[in-house]
């Protein structure tokens, strides 16, 4: 025990010897810098370099985040004012205390947007569910006259499969996707009924859409030997049809699909995970870090 005590009081007498920085000033911490690094080998030198541009940034972050605070204050003062007084080594445990304080700030933010994008994607499946209430029931494939030519026109009778009668207005999205590559050929939304609107079980919605620009690219659609083609298999034509309902209303209740895609917020949280996993193998040392010229 006593050993111990002693250790402490040696450790404690040789912190306090230790040369100091001073920031009264730009004069003062120049001339304190150069007199503490005369007793520095060249690696303790670089490692306070190192130290020097983390609690600059730091100082940059603080200004940023608490300009109230801060208000007439550089970022140079308030860099000066945080190692008044310290030591090197204090200076070194201040920078890797500030590197970890860091990391663990971006993993905590990090892990919020996370849940975000999660909050999302749960929306985003709770309203598909409720909107799933119609089903493309059949296709036929004619020709109309578009400006003096016989084009192919799709024609989509979408069905309600819901129990209960579905009142008011509903937005429904027909897209027309080329198959081999997913490039979208034709989309057109729709806007059917209004606040008085009743469809029973059962009943469709008839829409249609005019491929006209499909001339060059799908000579096969263009030259069907008869038409009309009734529940063709649109793959035969590299076609794709995808019906959703945007919006519609559901005993009293507006709901709509929210304005996300899955796939792009799956690789937002695979790649936000990534970097919380890269930041945890970090140990928040200067030695990590790399001292450019920059």
């Amino acid at each position: 025990m006593k050993r111990l005590l002693l250790l402490s009081i040696i450790f404690m007498l040789m912190t306090s010897c230790q040369d100091k920085f001073s920031g009264k000033d730009e004069q003062s911490f120049k001339t304190s810098r150069e007199k503490i690094e005369k007793k520095l080998d060249p690696n303790e030198k670089t490692k306070l370099e190192k130290a020097m541009r983390v609690i600059a940034m730091e100082a940059m972050t603080l200004k940023w985040e608490e300009p109230e605070k801060y208000k007439n204050k550089s970022f140079n003062k308030i860099s000066l004012e945080m190692i008044d007084g310290l030591s090197y080594s204090s200076v070194i445990d201040l920078a890797e205390d500030i590197l970890k304080n860091r990391n663990k700030k971006e993993i905590e933010q990090l892990t919020g947007e996370i849940d975000s994008l999660n909050l999302q994607k749960n929306e985003f499946s709770s309203a598909q569910k409720s909107l799933n209430l119609f089903k493309v029931s059949s296709i036929k494939i004619s020709k109309e006259d578009f400006f003096d030519e016989l084009v192919p026109k799709l024609e989509i009778d979408y069905q309600y499969t819901g129990k209960n009668k579905l009142i008011g207005p509903k937005t429904i999205e027909f897209v027309l996707v080329k198959k081999s590559n997913g490039e979208i050929i034709k989309s057109e939304t729709i806007f059917n009924g209004d606040n008085e609107s009743v469809l029973e079980s059962g009943e469709t919605i008839t829409s249609s859409l005019i491929l006209s620009q499909t001339k060059e690219t799908n000579p096969k659609l263009w030259n069907a030997q008869k038409y009309p083609i009734e529940n063709p298999d649109l793959a035969e034509f590299d076609l794709e049809l995808k019906a959703s309902v945007l919006e519609l209303v559901l005993n009293g209740k507006k709901i709509e699909m929210p304005k996300a895609d899955i796939n792009q917020l799956d690789a937002e949280i695979k790649n936000k995970k990534e970097k919380i996993a890269e930041l945890k193998s970090v140990k928040g040392t200067l030695e990590e870090l790399e001292l450019t010229n920059e």
